[in-house]
């Protein structure tokens, strides 16, 4: 399949979209889920195989399950560039055509500079966040006695408690919404033009400062559906994670455009 790759001579430019389009973007990602359910949901499969072996090696260590966990959202972006680049296909190829598994998971050879220093300044970020929710974890609990998973979620909401989870989830959160600012337009248009690394996270975030609002409403929809698929054991991430993915290529279509 030979899908044209834009070239950098398109200049790029930022719309303001409506709140309410992230909801359509879903209604998006799950039409194209539909068009090629197997291809998606092989994803969608990597991300419960990936849950199920968080908890499973994790599970006497909550410090590294939630710390992981939270990783599901700071990497998943760069996690999702095959489904993104599946929404690509979907938009691009016509009947009796249809997208290829095998495309997507080598998509990001198209830009491979790019992809490759991204990577590096996610895998920064991560590794910051990583060390830090660590610290945060031998300052609020006697590292030789750390409660089990399960006790530190019972008792979670206990006052003792309150200080650390502020503390944590809100150094979570300024980890999350940096990464997500950076990478919500940058991964598409990564895959989609051949930009740099730095043109694609400036337009970023300059999509995120023009729609602020609407972005919040995406963002708190992705955190909640990703909930939603932890609370049912992963299982719900098969479906979740590739509407998600799918989703994001319409997202960043809707807020960019080019001109020569």
């Amino acid at each position: 399949m030979d899908i044209t790759h834009g070239t950098s001579r398109e200049h790029p430019v930022v719309h303001h979209v409506s709140v309410t389009q992230p909801l359509f973007w879903l209604r998006q990602g799950l039409n194209d889920l539909r068009k090629a359910p197997a291809d998606a949901m092989f994803y969608g499969a990597a991300f419960v195989l990936m849950g199920y072996l968080l908890i499973s090696y994790f599970d006497s260590a909550p410090q590294f399950v939630l710390t992981l966990s939270t990783l599901f959202l700071l990497g998943g972006p760069f996690l999702a560039i095959g489904l993104v680049d599946l929404a690509r296909q979907h938009e691009a190829v016509r009947a009796p055509q249809r997208v290829s598994l095998w495309h997507s998971m080598t998509a990001w050879k198209a830009n491979l500079p790019g992809f490759t220093l991204f990577a590096a300044l996610l895998a920064v970020l991560v590794f910051g966040w990583f060390r830090i929710s660590l610290l945060l974890f031998a300052l609020f609990y006697d590292t030789a006695a750390l409660p089990s998973l399960d006790e530190l979620l019972a008792n979670a909401l206990l006052p003792e408690n309150m200080t650390f989870l502020l503390a944590y989830f809100g150094v979570g959160f300024l980890f999350a919404a940096t990464v997500f600012a950076l990478s919500v337009v940058a991964i598409p248009m990564l895959l989609d033009k051949e930009v740099d690394t730095v043109t694609a996270m400036v337009n970023s975030l300059q999509a995120v400062y023009k729609n602020l609002l609407t972005m919040t409403v995406w963002a708190v929809m992705i955190v909640a559906l990703t909930a939603v698929g932890f609370a049912t054991y992963f299982i719900g991430l098969i479906v979740i994670m590739p509407v998600l993915g799918l989703a994001s290529w319409h997202a960043y279509r809707a807020m960019i455009s080019y001109e020569s």
